[in-house]
């Protein structure tokens, strides 16, 4: 099978590549997505590059800038270190991108320009921007300037990379990711306790201030290799998010730890009656900045407001239990993370939400925990 050039699976083999390459951007580049570049000749690669921080220069920027850099040292790719003439002719290479190349001005000039001035023959492309005011543009540029364009290879995988992007852009407010341990019998926790929240209205648009939720009481149930992912899982997000009660009675950190020097997400705290308790010990838990937000709200509007007002491209909520309700009631959790113990039963409690209108992407295990994965469909 091929495009009649090359076989399809060569095509993919580059594309993983890219994906590889665009994750060094975790946790780096949004609101952007993340991204990767190879530019190929002969099956040789003759230089990568990948979107690695915010505001910088774009995977295919990135890529052309680096040509006098080593090419592909300590990857296996063979490469070795040479010096590039300027202008030389990139006709006869491939240039592999895991996203529609950019043809508008941003913080940097757009690739798709950029490409046509390096005199790319042909150009892969694994998925299109999910922007429907850009989607298709980029593409349409390259082809309208006689370049070859083959789209779609490995469109799922460049997809479900930046799924957080596709929320972004389709849904128009920040991505929300919730996750929670649970028992072999899908509880959370054992018993009850006063909530740092109000119950959503019926109509799921405000939380009503009359009736009280409940917070899981503390259980520990997931294990030492899950508490080490979730350290990974936050450092892939912009924010964290909590209600007041989880604030006051668990002091939490809402940290970093065990990656180095990273930046540490902002805390947001739901807070409506103002009873947070906010000492300068407190504050100081984290170096990440400490929101509260107060007051009646209604949660679609405030992811709106944190993506279009505040850059946040994906928040984590992580508690309480009806906070967490409170956003699955508002339709607003996009990725759900699932650690359960397969060997620890309660018989009764706080039940896990149930999974509506999710896609199982995959399950594997975190030392003795299940971790399942689910995703908002947004194909």
């Amino acid at each position: 099978m091929s495009d009649g050039i090359l076989p399809v699976f060569e095509h993919e083999f580059w594309m993983r590549r890219c994906l590889a390459l665009a994750e060094r951007g975790w946790g780096r580049v949004s609101p952007n997505p993340m991204v990767g570049a190879v530019l190929v000749r002969d099956g040789v690669v003759l230089a990568e590059g990948w979107h690695d921080v915010f505001g910088g220069a774009h995977a295919e920027r990135m890529l052309f800038e680096g040509l006098e850099a080593r090419v592909g040292s300590g990857d296996g790719l063979g490469g070795e270190l040479e010096l590039r003439e300027q202008n030389e002719d990139f006709s006869d290479c491939i240039l592999y991108v895991s996203l529609e190349p950019c043809a508008h001005y941003g913080k940097t000039p757009p690739c798709a320009n950029l490409i046509l001035e390096k005199g790319v023959g042909r150009v892969v492309v694994g998925v299109l921007d999910p922007n429907p005011l850009v989607s298709g543009k980029g593409v349409g540029l390259l082809r309208a300037a006689g370049v070859e364009v083959l789209v779609g290879v490995l469109e799922d995988e460049c997809r479900q990379l930046n799924w957080a992007f596709w929320v972004n852009q389709v849904i128009c407010r920040t991505a929300v990711v919730a996750k929670w341990a649970e028992t072999a019998d899908g509880y959370m926790g054992l018993g009850l306790v006063p909530d740092e929240t109000s119950q959503l209205s019926s109509e799921n648009q405000i939380i009503s201030q009359e009736v009280p939720l409940t917070q899981t009481e503390r259980v520990l149930i997931s294990g030492e290799a899950s508490g080490r992912w979730v350290h990974h899982l936050r450092s892939g997000v912009d924010a964290i998010l909590v209600g007041v009660n989880t604030w006051n009675l668990d002091r939490p950190k809402l940290d970093v730890r065990g990656y180095g020097d990273v930046d540490q997400p902002i805390r947001i705290v739901l807070d409506r009656t103002g009873r947070g308790e906010y000492t300068e010990e407190a504050v100081r838990r984290s170096s990440g900045e400490l929101w509260v937000v107060g007051g009646d709200l209604d949660l679609v509007e405030l992811l709106k407001w944190l993506y279009s007002e505040k850059g946040l491209g994906v928040i984590l909520v992580e508690g309480g239990a009806e906070v967490l309700a409170s956003f699955w009631e508002a339709d607003c959790v996009d990725e759900v993370h699932v650690l359960r113990n397969p060997e620890m039963v309660l018989g009764g409690g706080v039940k896990s939400p149930r999974m509506e209108n999710m896609v199982l992407r995959r399950l594997n295990d975190l030392g003795g925990d299940a971790h399942w994965v689910w995703e908002r469909d947004l194909g």
